[in-house]
């Protein structure tokens, strides 16, 4: 009798043909079956039975349905792939079925993300003979051709519905709206969320006036605050649905630490998704990477046709989805413009390389593995430039931290509705929405109104990137079907004049740029890149105007008022991609078995380094138009610190984490900068035109800002005055180096005496309960790292990744050494000297099993063991 194979099998094969034998697990979720009604219980109508095409439905779309068919709004708020979608579509095609004239209005944040709906909406209609049409409102899209006779339901963006409210069309639309659909709503945050928030309102207030009363429905992912979001986003009270009935195949989590050979565990990667015949999608936090790296696999004939590139910017994205979806394996380099409730199906394996910026990101983009069977996530650390895991990737790296990040509080998302810099423009837009359907204006005249302005706070020059001989040839006409449209600052850092880069493996050199009214063509022709690119260089400069009295405590000065913001691009960097294995001694490619290098006996060793061939500076910089928006400016007297330098780099560390706790913002809508020429003075400003309003709360509220701040730098998870994750450490910093080009330091040691100078308060550290490792067993780095490595690892069971920023040595190095040394040896008072064996568990429930001559093995719990490491040789006997 053959035995079943287990569901897994093929997943643990992946996982073993990329990790070794020594993964990490860091989770196992188990599966959970689904809570199913029938579809007869529901008592929908036999077409929109038809629709939904299942014969039973999940508890938590059940009780979705029931609450609109009962008139209430609702949020949805289930996990990745539980079935949002299918929760709302038989509510809204049942109303549109009993009343001839209810429309419905879809919007979602991103074109992709909005025709792909479209689909299931199509499809769902086919199904249930419904006659109506479906309109398609995003891109160039036109309002006569879109809100047409007949079309009853419409898919939108935001930042097309913001401008169109006064066309005719729009608003008979409008005047018989049943429901607003508002999917992955919690991409509305920050500034962006609240100048949705003002156009939603004008949507839903202009409609009533016109006689609906459409029912709001959020879909989103696990949030924080849902009720509270819902109703600063839209103004409405809803019902929180959050329960899932959604079954759970079951998911693997794994450290992904590829030892400093990242070249080696790529292929594996590509080599293994091949072989046991599975979809990998692979998160990056940047494009760049996400880019060279597919540029890499899809210019090698063996790899090329199982590579896959999403981000923003590619052109032709549905068609690269539309080519994976139907892949039977391969892998898709992705950034975050993937994360949003695109649907990919049948993938099995994410990687996710570096911590995403937040926990709502890390758990969207893990759940799209393991679907409809079980899934595997792989979570690689991210290096900074020296090897060194960054402080996030190392925090999270531990397997208590990471249980955290997969199940602990997770962020709100924050909006405000009536940001004081940003609802005057949408109370004078509406008057004119209103004026222009003959109806009394809703609101006071605070300012005079805007005819148009971005909802995103960029600017909204189109930048199209173009083969030189098409546009000879095509003209204007060449903008339609673009190689890439990037992003204004990414079109100045990387598809500047002179811009090296590669797409779809293949290269290309930027010609010229020519500015057309209907957007900025990059002229490029073909180009033999040959692994190099560009990367252009730029500075944020910051110009106090009209700023307040400086206020003073002790060596400390701050004061708020309003700048100007000016990004400035100088020039280029050319550089080389490495990613190849090397001898480090004579730089000669080993063969893929070789260990040692066959002509010199040197070390092989894997690089995936970007190295600096030349600087190219410009004669005259190119400068955005500046921007006006409010800011912090904090100082500090030098004359009384030994480390100024490091205590205000510190500082503003420290601020950037502790207010987006206070304030109500989002991380991203708070920048910062060092004054020009001043290493103890730095600004905090609102990353958005006209400001948001945060810095000037922060400016208020900073003594609870700075107790906060103190009470971080006195957290005793670390020892080392660079801090780590827990502590000061940032996920990114926006002036991380000075003018010298060195690296700014840190020190959480002098910025706490700072603080409690300022505060006038004495903090007394107390250890942190439950911590990873206790204090004492974290000195300052001795000279025999290679034995403190060794303790770290093997007898407190920390991960490489944490072991390597905690000492700050490259993870490959560390790994070099735990391969040559013989074990840990260690030190008992009852039983003697013995040789560490094994380790189990974490943190308090840490046990380790030891080897002591003439007794035996004895495991033991490390917390009461009184162990300590010898350097003294044992023999077993």
């Amino acid at each position: 009798m053959l035995l079943a194979r287990s569901p897994t099998a093929h997943l643990e094969g992946f996982l073993r043909d990329t990790l070794g034998g020594g993964a990490a697990r860091l989770h196992v979720e188990e599966p959970q079956p689904a809570r199913t009604l029938g579809v007869g219980e529901l008592g929908w109508s036999p077409a929109v039975a038809r629709g939904f095409g299942f014969d039973r439905v999940y508890a938590h779309q059940a009780e979705v349905y029931r609450l609109m068919h009962g008139g209430q709004h609702v949020i949805v708020t289930t996990p990745t792939a539980s079935g949002k979608t299918g929760a709302f579509f038989p509510g809204v095609f049942e109303r549109l079925e009993r009343d001839p004239q209810a429309t419905a209005l879809f919007v979602y944040p991103l074109v992709a993300l909005g025709q792909d709906q479209r689909d299931k909406l199509l499809t769902f209609r086919e199904r249930g003979g419904f006659a109506w049409d479906i309109g398609s409102f995003h891109g160039a899209a036109q309002v006569a051709d879109v809100f047409a006779p007949g079309v009853r339901m419409v898919t939108a963006t935001p930042d097309k519905l913001h401008w169109s409210l006064t066309q005719p069309r729009v608003r008979e639309f409008l005047s018989k709206l049943s429901f607003i659909v508002l999917d992955e709503a919690h991409t509305y945050r920050g500034g962006f969320g609240s100048e949705v928030a003002g156009m939603l309102r004008r949507v839903l207030e202009l409609a009533r006036a016109l006689g609906a009363t459409p029912q709001v429905i959020l879909s989103t992912a696990t949030i924080g605050n849902p009720a509270e979001f819902a109703r600063e986003l839209t103004g409405v009270d809803a019902v929180e649905v959050s329960e899932s009935g959604a079954a759970k195949p079951g998911k693997l989590y794994y450290l992904a630490d590829h030892r400093g050979q990242p070249r080696r565990f790529w292929n594996a990667v590509m080599d293994a998704s091949s072989r046991h015949g599975l979809k990998v999608l692979a998160f990056f936090r940047g494009r760049s990477r996400a880019a060279r790296l597919y540029s890499t696999y899809r210019a090698q004939p063996q790899y090329a046709g199982r590579a896959h590139l999403y981000m923003a910017g590619t052109s032709d994205r549905e068609g690269r989805l539309s080519e994976f979806r139907r892949a039977k394996s391969g892998v898709m380099f992705a950034t975050n413009a993937l994360e949003a409730g695109v649907d990919i199906g049948d993938l099995e394996v994410v990687i996710i390389d570096g911590y995403p910026g937040s926990r709502m990101a890390f758990r969207q983009m893990a759940g799209r593995a393991g679907r409809v069977a079980p899934g595997l996530v792989l979570y690689l650390p991210s290096l900074n430039e020296q090897g060194v895991p960054q402080p996030a990737d190392a925090f999270y790296s531990n397997a208590g931290n990471f249980l955290d990040l997969l199940t602990g509080p997770i962020e709100k998302a924050v909006v405000e509705s009536g940001n004081p810099y940003l609802s005057p423009k949408h109370h004078a837009r509406a008057n004119e929405e209103f004026r222009s359907a003959g109806l009394p204006e809703p609101h006071a005249p605070e300012v005079s109104a805007q005819k148009y302005w971005n909802l995103r706070g960029e600017g909204s020059q189109k930048f199209v990137v173009v083969e030189a001989a098409d546009w000879e040839k095509r003209g204007v006409a060449a903008l339609d079907m673009p190689l890439e449209s990037p992003s204004q600052h990414y079109a100045f850092t990387e598809k500047h004049e002179g811009a090296v880069f590669t797409l779809d493996g293949q290269g290309y050199k930027v010609l010229r740029w020519e500015k057309h009214r209907d957007g900025t063509a990059i002229l490029v022709e073909r180009f033999d890149a040959a692994n190099l690119f560009t990367r252009g260089l730029y500075a944020t400069i910051v110009t106090p105007r009209g700023m307040g009295e400086w206020q003073r405590r002790g060596p400390l000065a701050f004061r708020h008022g309003e700048v100007v913001i000016r990004r400035r691009y100088t020039g280029y960097q050319m550089l080389r991609q490495v990613f190849e294995r090397v001898c480090v001694a004579c730089d000669r490619e080993p063969g893929e078995t070789e260990r040692v290098c066959a002509k010199c006996g040197g070390r092989i060793q894997d690089r995936m380094q970007d190295h600096r061939l030349s600087e190219h500076l410009y004669d005259d910089p190119i400068e955005l138009p500046p921007f006006r928006t409010s800011a912090l400016e904090i100082g500090i007297d030098a004359r009384t610190l030994e480390r100024p330098t490091a205590v205000a780099h510190t500082l503003k560390h420290l601020l950037q984490k502790v207010t987006p706790e206070r304030v109500a913002c989002d991380e991203n809508d708070l920048a910062g900068a060092f004054r020009d020429g001043h290493d103890t003075y730095f600004y905090l400003y609102d990353d958005w035109l006209g400001g948001l309003g945060v810095s000037r709360r922060a400016y208020e509220q900073l003594d609870d800002l700075l107790h906060r701040a103190l009470h971080l730098s006195s957290k005793t998870c670390c020892k080392a005055p660079e801090g780590c994750y827990a502590c000061i450490a940032v996920s990114r910093c926006f002036a991380p180096f000075l003018p010298s080009g060195e690296r700014r330091p840190t020190d959480k040691h002098a910025t706490r005496a700072f603080l409690e100078g300022v505060l006038g308060v004495t903090v007394t550290p107390e250890a942190e309960t439950g911590a990873d490792v206790p204090p004492d067993i974290l000195p300052d780095l001795p000279p025999s790292w290679p034995l403190q490595a060794r303790e770290l690892l093997d007898l407190h069971g920390l991960s490489l990744p944490e072991v390597s920023a905690r000492l700050g040595i490259p993870s490959r190095e560390i790994q070099r050494m735990v391969d040559t040394k013989t074990p840990l040896r260690l030190k008992h008072p009852k039983f003697g000297e013995g040789v560490f064996l094994s380790g189990f568990h974490q943190g308090e429930r840490r046990e380790v099993l030891v080897y002591f001559p003439g007794v035996g093995q004895k495991r033991l719990l490390l917390a009461h063991a009184s162990l300590t490491v010898t350097e003294g040789a044992v023999t077993p006997a």
